[in-house]
């Protein structure tokens, strides 16, 4: 059944297909740079009904803006310098993509020897068979890595009276306490709390030790990941065609200890791509990835500029804190530094509706770049896709569906780093034995996304004519 529109909406729009600066029809507040930020300020202030994509309910029935999903048990990632809190049923899956990080003692390569060269006719080695050699390795990487997943999940099942369950407790508690505080203006927006900014939501600077750490420390990042995975969806059996985007796009990850900087890692792999193409804006970024000190003064000017100015009414402010950024903060930024973008939303409560709506945004934008549509991995000079769902977000570098009509994102993800066993490939030609395991970290398929109702995605546009793939 159609849903009964508001006229005012229908009037909102119809300015925007003219050009003209949208005009809040209830407040008066203007959005001269397009359709999302109104759409933001129109469902976090004025929503027609319950449900909005940008909205939650506090248990008193107040209402403020919203990046948390379902009100889950949450729990902090047990594995060491990790810190993540996590809805207590993705952990399992969680403690796998640390296990896959870890590599598994896994050595892909096939024969772990160099590939065939055609002009030798190839070597030939002693011993036994390979086919004997791929089984032992595979049989040996599949039983250290349910080791390690067996070891984790012990350790979540510590009695109550653990640290971890204790925290898992207190965190659970926080998230049902954690209200919007009113301002005594109707028009502002509301003051979000630790589910949607975590667990530093109040604090007003982040403690010494973590500043200098992430002065000193050299980042934890990759460059030439992408060819690698192409390498191994080409081989890989189970893949009956893949998109990925701009091979130049860098795996950018936290470092250890240094927490909840998902969105400021996310911004700098965009970043990374604004850079080698030379994209519109890029020289307003100095030609470099910003530190995340920098992210912090750029969204900070963006609200003094008048960009989303709502989002320092729900933080509080971010500089120099450990506070969660999104969508709106990393659309703020990009706008402030003329690169032009779009965000996204998809929400529906209905099991699997938002995941299918995001799959089908996500191929359709990758099949609008394909250099050469007859290749079973097809690439594209697109930029990647800033990706965020409740609690955590991710850089979509590109889409695989699977023979068996199964559909996956391929991303970067900074809660985790590139296993050893990709590094060493990267500006190789390879044949390696399983790359369904090695491409475990990068694929997120429907057992990841299915949990959540919720997704955003920032897009950034590029030109009609593409960047060169080199």
């Amino acid at each position: 059944m159609e849903q009964t529109r508001d006229p005012s909406r229908d009037d909102m729009a119809e300015d925007a297909s003219k050009g003209q600066p949208m005009v809040c029809p209830f407040c008066g507040w203007e959005a001269a740079d397009g359709e999302y930020l109104m759409l933001l300020h129109m469902e976090s202030l004025h929503p027609e009904g319950e449900d909005s994509p940008f909205t939650v309910k506090g248990d008193d029935g107040t209402v403020g803006s919203s990046r948390a999903d379902e009100d889950l048990p949450y729990a902090e990632c047990p594995v060491e310098g990790c810190g993540e809190l996590l809805p207590f049923d993705a952990m399992d899956y969680h403690i796998e993509l640390h296990a896959a990080e870890a590599g598994a003692d896994l050595d892909g390569e096939a024969g772990q020897s160099p590939i065939r060269d055609p002009h030798t006719g190839g070597s030939s080695s002693s011993g036994p068979s390979r086919a004997h050699r791929d089984a032992e390795r595979q049989r040996r990487a599949e039983s250290s890595q349910a080791k390690a997943v067996s070891t984790w999940k012990r350790f979540l099942r510590m009695p109550e009276s653990s640290s971890s369950s204790s925290h898992s407790s207190k965190q659970h508690h926080h998230r049902k306490e954690a209200k919007s505080t009113t301002s005594s203006d109707p028009g502002r927006g509301k003051r979000l709390g630790k589910s949607q900014l975590g667990k530093y939501a109040h604090e007003d600077r982040m403690p010494d030790w973590l500043v200098s750490l992430l002065q000193n420390s050299r980042p934890v990042e990759s460059e030439g990941v992408i060819p690698v995975i192409t390498q191994l969806l080409e081989q890989c059996s189970t893949t009956k065609y893949a998109y990925l985007c701009h091979p130049r796009v860098h795996h950018i990850s936290k470092l250890k200890k240094e927490g909840g900087f998902c969105g400021y890692r996310n911004i700098q792999m965009m970043t990374s791509y604004i850079n080698a193409v030379k994209f519109q804006g890029y020289q307003n970024l100095g030609r470099k990835i910003p530190t995340i000190f920098q992210i912090q003064d750029f969204i900070e000017s963006a609200w003094d500029a008048g960009i989303n100015t709502q989002g320092r009414l729900e933080t509080g402010g971010i500089k120099g804190t450990r506070k969660y950024i999104g969508t709106p903060e990393a659309l703020a930024m990009f706008r402030l530094l003329d690169i032009p973008c779009d965000a996204q939303g998809f929400k529906n409560r209905e099991l699997g509706k938002s995941e299918a709506l995001l799959m089908e945004f996500v191929e359709t934008y990758f099949q609008g770049g394909v250099v050469d549509p007859t290749q079973r991995v097809r690439l594209t000079s697109l930029p990647p896709l800033y990706f965020q769902h409740a609690g955590h977000s991710m850089t979509i570098i590109g889409f695989e569906k699977l023979r068996s009509g199964a559909k996956n994102l391929i991303v970067f993800d900074p809660m985790f780093h590139d296993p050893i066993n990709i590094i060493k490939l990267i500006g190789r030609k390879f044949e390696y034995t399983f790359p369904d395991m090695a491409l475990k970290s990068y694929r997120r398929g429907s057992k990841y996304l299915r949990r959540y109702r919720e997704f955003e995605v920032l897009s950034l546009r590029a030109p009609a004519s593409g960047f060169p793939l080199a």
